[in-house]
């Protein structure tokens, strides 16, 4: 009986480490197997699309100065480059420009980043700087960006990182409005900037490379100086239309990849499968107030009272309909000087 037993837990011991050897077995296989998914899925991320179609409609001018197209003031600051940028948060920050001093309430020093190259090798400088402003005021071709340099009666270059501006009267927050592409003067030398059938060159990280009457070709600028900000995309095509439906066929039809529109009925053209969508709140806003000349309503009280009993959400949506929202304050839109507070004045 003993032998017996012996032989039954021998043979038992055995069918156990048999067991645990093929369940350690499994579980290393299926290990191996999620490590080798988890390694293919990171690889994926390494396929990244390094050509891309953007669309531009009704073109009137690739120079950014002169063109009044939205979509290509959007897509050339790839291209050409300001002196300050604005983030995410409208906060500015320094592009071209490496320090912006205000030395008295009408006059500023700009001091340039050292090292900038155009695309074509020449150094960027000051007069580069002066050029561009002077073509703003005084080119005749209205300038989107004139309203920007409005104050500005002078811009002088003290030596080539360094301008002096002058202004009319004083502008808060003057070094916001410094935001315009800066054009290179050497490449319009004996030309009329206007009129000029050159393409306009730039610092950016992208540069023209070809165009024809349906597409602009862009290709990475080996010479571009933030080396920290390097594109992954290494071409990108602007395919040209004749009208913003073309361009939401297109989008359709998957012969471009990003499309950028500003219209809050998008989805009535393109619809709402096959693409991922990022929205941005914009700046623009209707304002609505309380005529204060009211005796009851020029009270703070009364005044805050009638903010917390309206329905902003409902009254923005059955008067603008879909796209827009409430807002308490013009800043509020991620702006980087709104708080919280300002929810409770009115």
């Amino acid at each position: 009986m003993n032998n017996n037993n012996n032989l039954f837990k021998y043979i038992f011991a055995v069918v156990v480490a048999i067991l645990i050897i093929y369940t350690m077995y499994i579980i290393l296989h299926n290990k191996s197997d999620v490590t080798n998914t988890s390694l293919d899925q990171t690889s994926t991320l390494t396929n990244i699309q390094t050509d891309l179609r953007f669309a531009i409609a009704e073109l009137d001018t690739i120079n950014p100065l002169i063109s009044n197209n939205r979509n290509v003031q959007e897509i050339t600051k790839i291209i050409y480059e300001p002196l300050v940028t604005l983030n995410e948060n409208y906060k500015m920050e320094y592009c071209l420009a490496e320090e912006i001093a205000k030395t008295d309430d009408l006059s500023y020093v700009v001091k340039l980043r050292k090292g900038v190259l155009w695309e074509d090798r020449t150094p960027f400088t000051a007069d580069d700087v002066v050029y561009t402003i002077d073509l703003i005021k005084n080119g005749g071709f209205n300038s989107i960006y004139a309203s920007n340099l409005r104050e500005v009666i002078e811009a002088t270059v003290v030596d080539e990182t360094t301008l002096n501006i002058n202004l009319s009267q004083s502008v808060p927050f003057f070094e916001y409005n410094l935001t315009f592409p800066i054009m290179c003067r050497k490449h319009y030398e004996e030309e009329d900037f206007s009129s000029s059938e050159k393409i306009p060159i730039g610092t950016g990280m992208f540069k023209i490379s070809e165009i024809s009457s349906n597409v602009i070709k862009l290709v990475q600028n080996e010479y571009y100086w933030n080396t920290d900000r390097k594109p992954m995309a290494t071409e990108i095509s602007i395919n040209l239309y004749d009208s913003i439906g073309e361009v939401y066929t297109a989008f359709k039809n998957g012969e471009i990849d990003i499309l950028e529109v500003k219209s809050s009925n998008v989805e009535d053209y393109i619809g709402t499968l096959g693409y991922n969508k990022i929205e941005y709140k914009s700046r623009d806003y209707d304002f609505l107030t309380i005529n204060t000349e009211n005796p009851i309503l020029s009270e703070p009280e009364v005044r805050k009272a009638l903010n917390f009993a309206i329905d902003k959400n409902n009254l923005v949506g059955s008067c603008l309909g879909k796209g827009y929202v409430a807002s308490n304050f013009s800043l509020d839109m991620g702006f980087w000087l709104y708080t919280k507070d300002l929810n409770t004045r009115i």
